[in-house]
């Protein structure tokens, strides 16, 4: 299947997530409906009212940089370039990239950026004077940096993005990389997004909204999109990013793409910072718009990755949207599993799309025991992945605050 503005195609893919550092890893667990919920162990959670999170518990930043690299650079940072080399590594493109860099490009987005580092060094500040804030603080803390380290240590010399669309990053950054190869800007786009956000001050803001889950007792079952019980998202990390290449560049290198990025469509509530209206119209024409770019019906879309973070402003708009457009589709939310990574998430639930369609395969949604009566009745993939073996076309949905809508299309190459 090939999109009806151009497409582009997925020949490697890296993923840094609370599941587990590398795509391998990462889709496994998924498809066992493995939770990477738990205690936070990145600061002392015990004064706020939520103590979990999803944390990438396993990544080393030694495995892609070295030390002097890691201690130079945000952990968002260093998540971003490790999914970004993961992906080049998947795809053999290393090569390509060092014959002809000024034909790669890296579209690496990042919701918030470099976090952790500001509040240190605040801190810093604030005890010990200004004289003793790091030299590094401003190249660690801002959103591109990402981009740009990857882009040194690549030696990619073609045009560098970093969108900044809060929860909606992710899909952008993977939008803009299809885009990239249909004006001819690049022939290898890495495009992705990463988030670090798991900080005091990060999780006292959140809690301060009531946006987060309280579960405290049981982490695991705490991310409950679509459920009755759910009582908000659980932060997380992470970072997610593809290899996208024109189609006649990966069949001059004899490339197997995994799938094609077939289209996007966008769009904007104006309604409200935080919430959707309550008929999710905003997500809506994001998704009338994407089949439109594509070139595909709505009956070929067999699968949705829903946006779906278990809050009642969310979920239920969203599933409302969905009903109108593609009912039929076989609907997951990953986050049960992996947590909201925020602007990450688009990236690492894209790439859940593209291996669904490579290895026919949906992804379950775990934690849902009893559809909230706010949410329509849709064919939920819950507690177990399901078998599709017609599936030909799907949809990964990202909604951010402010009221960003991205929706990409992602086809077969069956």
């Amino acid at each position: 299947m090939t999109g009806g503005n151009g497409h582009a195609l997925i020949t490697g893919t890296g993923a840094v997530t609370p599941l587990g550092t590398g795509t391998e890893a990462f889709w496994d667990a998924a498809l066992h409906g493995k939770s990477g919920i738990g205690e936070i162990t990145l600061f002392d959670p015990t004064p706020f009212p939520s103590h979990i999170a999803g944390e990438c518990r396993d990544f080393d930043p030694l495995d892609f940089m070295s030390r002097k690299e890691a201690r130079r650079m945000d952990r968002f940072a260093q998540f971003g370039i490790a999914a970004g080399i993961q992906a080049v590594e998947e795809a053999g493109v290393a090569e390509a990239i060092r014959k002809n860099p000024e034909r790669t490009a890296i579209v690496m987005g990042s919701g918030i950026g470099g976090l952790s580092t500001w509040e240190r060094e605040y801190r810093v500040m604030h005890e010990r004077g200004p004289g003793r804030v790091s030299p590094f603080m401003i190249t660690m803390m801002v959103p591109n940096m990402a981009a740009g380290q990857l882009a040194i240590m690549l030696g990619a010399t073609g045009p560098t993005q970093c969108p900044v669309l809060a929860c909606a990053t992710g899909g952008e950054a993977i939008a803009e990389g299809l885009e990239m190869i249909r004006r001819g800007d690049a022939d290898i786009v890495i495009a992705g997004a990463s988030e670090a956000p798991i900080t005091p001050l990060s999780m006292a803001g959140f809690c301060a909204i009531r946006a987060i889950s309280r579960r405290n007792d049981e982490p695991h079952r705490a991310s409950r999109p679509f459920d009755r019980d759910r009582d908000g998202f659980v932060m997380s990390e992470g970072a997610g990013a593809v290899v996208l290449e024109s189609p006649e560049h990966a069949e001059r290198r004899g490339a197997e793409p995994l799938a094609a990025v077939a289209g996007y469509g966008r769009s904007t509530d104006a309604y409200h910072i935080t919430a959707p209206d309550e008929e999710g119209r905003g997500v809506e024409r994001a998704m009338r718009l994407c089949l439109e770019d594509a070139g595909l019906s709505a009956e070929q879309i067999g699968h949705v990755n829903a946006h779906a973070t278990a809050t009642p402003t969310g979920d239920g708009p969203e599933s409302k949207a969905i009903a109108r457009v593609v009912p039929h589709a076989l609907v997951s939310a990953t986050k049960s599993m992996t947590g909201h990574s925020f602007g990450a998430v688009g990236a690492t639930e894209g790439i859940m799309c593209a291996l669904a369609l490579k290895e026919r395969v949906v992804p379950p949604t775990i934690n849902l025991e009893n559809l909230a009566e706010d949410c329509e009745r849709l064919d939920y993939v819950a507690g177990e992945a399901r078998e599709a073996p017609e599936l030909e076309a799907a949809f990964s949905n990202s909604m951010g605050f402010g009221g960003h809508n991205v929706v990409v299309a992602f086809s077969s190459v069956r």
